[in-house]
């Protein structure tokens, strides 16, 4: 009797051993995810922004560039050395993951100097007709329109762009691209003086002798592979 007792307590504690071990261990904040929920964080649906544009939408654009800007680029541009048409350009590509990076990079620089980025802002623009920029680097397509990408954070009720500087003590701080040193206009650098009026272009003197106190850090990203459509590769015909 004693026997079948100790037996049934046994089989009792045992049972009670496996329920414990079997229960979910609760999740603290540092746990690890695990693979279920990885899974459903990557397969996690995205909806279509909504700035997305239709095909045919798309297509009159590109035809209404055609006839107001490209052909009168390429009637105003010389023919090129080898006395071919100047041919202006219609697109420009960066691969997805440098796109990626660039914006993580971005975000990283303007998290450390305290500012949120609001826009990237995309400025229409032209290689000089010369075979080196200012910064001496090989310009590959001398006369070609291009463009370049700036991030913009808030200043008062504007989106303005910016750069990052270091300020001597290790610290990094946003800058406003209109206050570089070598504006031309003085309003440009007047960020303390409220304005309702939104400047479109940089007014930066390259030609400058004002000295660069701190050392900065330039969030514009171009070196894009711009060009004219390729034979046979042609989007929008």
């Amino acid at each position: 009797m004693t026997c079948k007792k100790n037996l049934g307590l046994l089989f009792i504690a045992f049972s009670l051993l496996v329920s414990c071990n079997s229960e979910k261990k609760p999740t603290t904040p540092d746990a690890e995810p695990t693979r279920k929920e990885q899974h459903e964080e990557t397969t996690k649906e995205v909806k279509a922004p909504e700035k997305i544009i239709s095909i045919t939408e798309a297509k009159e654009d590109y035809d209404n560039y055609t006839k107001k800007r490209a052909n009168l680029i390429e009637a105003t541009e010389e023919p090129l050395e080898d006395g071919s048409k100047f041919i202006a350009s219609r697109y420009g590509d960066y691969d997805i993951e440098t796109v990626k990076n660039y914006i993580a990079y971005v975000e990283q620089e303007a998290k450390e100097a305290g500012v949120k980025v609001e826009t990237l802002r995309f400025y229409f623009s032209t290689y000089p007709a010369k075979k080196e920029s200012s910064d001496h680097k090989k310009i590959k397509n001398p006369r070609q329109n291009s463009f370049f990408i700036l991030p913009t954070m808030k200043v008062d009720t504007m989106n303005l762009g910016f750069y990052i500087k270091d300020s001597g003590d290790g610290k990094k701080e946003a800058a406003l691209i209109r206050d570089y040193p070598g504006t031309l206009d003085s309003k440009m650098g007047a960020t303390n003086q409220k304005t309702n009026k939104s400047y479109a272009s940089f007014g930066l003197n390259l030609n400058t002798t004002t000295p660069i106190m701190f050392a900065e850090q330039s969030l514009i990203m171009n070196d894009v592979h711009m060009s004219p459509p390729p034979k046979g590769g042609v989007d929008f015909k």
